[in-house]
């Protein structure tokens, strides 16, 4: 079994440098290969990183090992960390082969592999854990997220893997002091009444429908929780602004993998180094990680006013978030409009590696990475008992809510959710 979920597993599985009782003691985490875990493969699941072997800890990494952490090895995940075709990490926590599974996420795949999966996958704010040591494609985006099927053990991970690191230029000290405060805080928010934010025709603007997701709202109402619809501006251009900003970023992250330091280097016969460097970058990438280069080459050299262009819509997003958490204390959105396949919804191998098809599929989750917000996925009106274990049946999927928290209030969204996840669940 284990075979089939982990591309590379630990004999050793040792412990921290601090011995086995921290925070972490003989918690079992699971790593992507898109993090850097000294001396294990290291491939980020592409040619690109062929046989790579990563030299030192993520910095991550470190903090786990300290705290007691046992590492297990690496389920694989998409290429590159885009997307979730041939992503085991959900089934390693479902057949409780792990706790934990550290995940990058781009665009929403650890909440929309949480879902599949039935357990709980978040995402922290931007500039909390370092990013240093992981094989980023889009840097101002992405993040490690964190998937257990226990919201406690997220907690204590976040706790662990937070912190200054002068090695990672995206840390916000202020932030992290605030985060940190808010877990050392008693938690009232059992207690207190909370208002809950729903964006104002979030359907229309995305062209989609999910009844569950209005049961579930109307469940919140009779549990005495506030809604409120909220205004977020340019809502609807979310999409594209990722789209134009994260292929920009990838085309220009990717140019480092040129197979001459490490990784694949074609077998073709070639003259000279540019045809080497061209046929193996050919060779290198899936046909998903080719069609976002090309895009975002094509917004580089040729359409560089869109790129500016969605930036600016990026900033107006942020200030919208912002402003409707004055007034509420979480947003709430479906993870995913309808039952999500590896294979994308309603698509076939013949188009799931399309840009457009790869959007069609991430569209209410990119939100929280194109802001930075911490956002959290909880399963929706299911019978207690699914979490953590697998979800057969598409409709969990349907049904599981993302929750959007203010920008370093992860200590806050996490507490909430297990009140609203416990509110569904029937077990209040």
């Amino acid at each position: 079994m284990e075979s089939e979920i982990f591309t590379y597993i630990d004999a050793s599985a040792r412990p921290g440098t601090e011995g086995s009782d921290g925070p972490m003691a003989e918690t079992r985490v699971a790593v992507e290969p898109g993090i850097s875990v000294e001396n294990w493969p290291t491939d980020a699941q592409s040619q690109a990183l062929e046989n790579y072997v990563a030299l030192e800890d993520a910095s991550l990494i470190t903090r786990l090992r300290t705290a007691g952490a046992r590492l297990k090895g690496r389920p694989a995940m998409g290429e590159l960390g885009l997307g979730i075709d041939g992503d085991t990490c959900g089934d390693a926590l479902a057949k409780g082969l792990c706790d934990v599974v550290l995940k990058t996420d781009t665009t929403g795949e650890a909440r929309l592999a949480a879902a599949n999966s039935g357990c709980f996958g978040f995402k922290p704010s931007y500039g909390l854990i370092s990013r240093f040591g992981l094989i980023s494609l889009i840097p101002s985006m992405e993040c490690c997220s964190i998937l257990s099927g226990s919201l406690e053990t997220i907690s204590t991970t976040v706790r662990t893997m937070a912190g200054i690191d002068e090695r990672d230029p995206s840390m916000d000290p202020a932030g992290i002091d605030q985060v940190m405060s808010g877990f050392d805080q008693p938690d009232a928010s059992r207690e207190s009444t909370l208002t809950v934010g729903v964006i104002q025709d979030w359907h229309t603007a995305m062209g989609l429908e999910n009844q569950e997701f209005e049961q579930a709202v109307k469940k919140f109402s009779t549990a005495g929780i506030k809604i409120k619809a909220v205004n977020i501006k340019d809502f609807a251009l979310a999409r594209t602004v990722h789209n134009v900003i994260g292929t920009v970023e990838a085309s220009s992250s990717a140019g480092r993998f040129d197979s001459v330091r490490y990784g694949h280097r074609t077998g073709a016969s070639v003259k000279n180094w540019n045809e080497m460097y061209i046929h193996s970058r050919g060779e290198s990438f899936g046909p998903l990680v080719k069609a976002y280069l090309f895009q975002g080459g094509y917004f580089q050299y040729r359409d560089y006013n869109a790129f500016l262009d969605a930036c600016r819509i990026r900033t107006r997003l942020m200030e919208s978030l912002e402003k409707a958490f004055e007034s509420v204390d979480l947003i709430v959105l479906p993870v995913a409009a309808g039952p999500v396949s590896e294979s994308g919804p309603d698509s076939g191998p013949e188009d799931s590696n399309t840009v457009s098809n790869f959007y069609d599929r991430f569209s209410l989750t990119l939100l929280a990475n194109l802001t930075g917000n911490p956002s959290v996925s909880i399963l929706g009106a299911v019978n207690p008992g699914t979490t953590n274990s697998k979800v057969a049946n598409g409709d969990a999927a349907k049904s599981a809510l993302q929750l959007i928290g203010r920008r370093f209030d992860d200590a806050g969204l996490l507490a909430r959710a297990g009140r609203i996840s416990d509110i569904l669940t029937g077990e209040v």
